[in-house]
C-alpha cells in the first residue's frame, strides 16, 4: 500500500540512517509508528489496516494489540471498522506483567472462543508475534492471524523471509506495506 509508506516517510515514522534494532541488528532504517500517533494520522493508519482487512476477507471476531503499540492501534482499528462496516467488533491486549490485583491476569478483555486478528505495527523476526500466539491460545482463543504496518523482509535464512518462514508453520502474518515496496 503505497498510500501508507508515502505518509510513513512524510511523518518519519520511516527514517533510514545507521540504526541498532532491538533485536540486535544493524540496519539502515528505522520504523517508529508512534508518529502516527496524533489524531488524523492514526485515523489515517486505521483506514489503511481497515481497508486490508476488508480485502482480506478475514473470518475473525475479535482486534488483539499486543502491549504496547498494539494496544493504541487495535482499538483505532475498531473503532474504524465500526464506522466503515457498521459491525461492533471487541478488541483485548495484554499487559507486559500479569495483573495480581482487581480482575487480575495477563489480558485485559475476554478473549476466551473468540477468533483473535493481532494488530501490531511491524514484522522482524516475528518474535512478538509467536510470544502473543502463545498468550492467545493459552487463554482458549484461536489465532486466526496477525495484520502489520510494515513487513521489514528480513530473512530467517539465506532464501526465506520471516513471513515464509512463519506461513510454513500455518501463521498467516499480512502487512499494509513492505520495505521492498518503497520507491525512493
Amino acid at each position: 500500500m503505497q498510500d501508507f509508506l508515502e505518509k510513513a516517510i512524510e511523518l518519519e515514522a520511516l527514517k533510514f540512517g545507521s540504526f541498532k534494532l532491538k533485536s540486535g541488528i544493524d540496519s539502515n532504517y528505522f520504523f517508529n509508528i508512534s508518529a502516527f500517533f496524533d489524531s488524523e494520522s492514526l485515523s489515517f493508519l486505521a483506514e489503511c489496516y481497515v481497508s486490508e482487512i476488508i480485502k482480506l476477507e478475514l473470518d475473525f471476531n475479535l482486534f488483539f494489540g499486543p502491549a504496547y503499540k498494539g494496544i493504541p492501534l487495535a482499538s483505532a482499528v475498531a473503532i474504524k471498522y465500526f464506522e466503515i462496516t457498521n459491525k461492533k467488533i471487541p478488541i483485548a491486549f495484554d499487559r507486559k506483567e500479569e495483573k495480581l490485583h482487581g480482575e487480575g491476569g495477563l489480558i485485559m478483555g475476554d478473549i476466551k472462543n473468540k477468533k483473535v486478528l493481532l494488530i501490531d505495527d511491524v514484522l522482524t523476526a516475528g518474535t512478538a508475534i509467536k510470544n502473543s500466539i502463545e498468550v492467545i491460545e493459552k487463554n482458549g482463543a484461536s489465532f486466526i492471524g496477525a495484520l502489520v504496518a510494515l513487513d521489514r523482509e528480513e530473512k530467517y535464512d539465506s532464501d526465506k523471509s520471516y513471513k515464509e518462514f512463519y506461513k510454513h508453520q500455518g501463521i498467516n502474518i499480512y502487512s499494509l506495506g513492505k520495505i521492498s515496496d518503497l520507491k525512493v
